[in-house]
């Protein structure tokens, strides 16, 4: 139910431009290599699915990160893997970002994203929003260029 919550969530961000690129945003049955999500409410753990190339989603994701405020990114580009750390105003804790594109052929990607705080039970739905916050920049970043 979450998962597929999330697909018309994304459907209806791709589709509110209709001037712009509409880029595909979908989960996939594939196997998310990053670690899964632990029973508490504090992770998210998504699958999407991009007709771009892995060097463009690269840039546009680490762009989105910094738009976004992270208080470390760290980008791999060997293995197409971007880590990044957000820092919670007040308490100072923090949250970790993990993103890693595989081809899933010739043209599209698989992008896999986890973001999960470090300590806590509930994060009262922080991990979900910052998810959804970087698919909606990296959308913005993509059909501007």
């Amino acid at each position: 139910m979450r998962a597929s919550l999330f697909v018309a969530i994304m459907i209806i961000f791709a589709s509110c431009d209709t001037n712009s690129k509409q880029l595909i945003y979908s989960m996939t049955d594939i196997p998310n290599p990053l670690p899964e999500c632990p029973d508490s409410p504090n992770c998210e753990r998504v699958t999407i699915q991009l007709d771009l190339t892995a060097d463009t989603l690269l840039v546009a994701i680490e762009k989105a990160l910094s738009t976004m405020n992270a208080y470390s990114i760290e980008v791999q580009k060997d293995s197409n893997r971007i880590d990044a750390v957000f820092r919670i105003p007040v308490f100072g804790w923090k949250d970790d970002v993990a993103i890693l594109i595989e081809p899933a052929d010739d043209t599209m990607q698989h992008v896999f994203i986890r973001s999960a705080s470090r300590v806590g039970y509930s994060d009262l739905g922080v991990n979900k929003r910052r998810v959804r916050r970087l698919l909606k920049h990296l959308n913005n970043l993509l059909n501007s260029q």
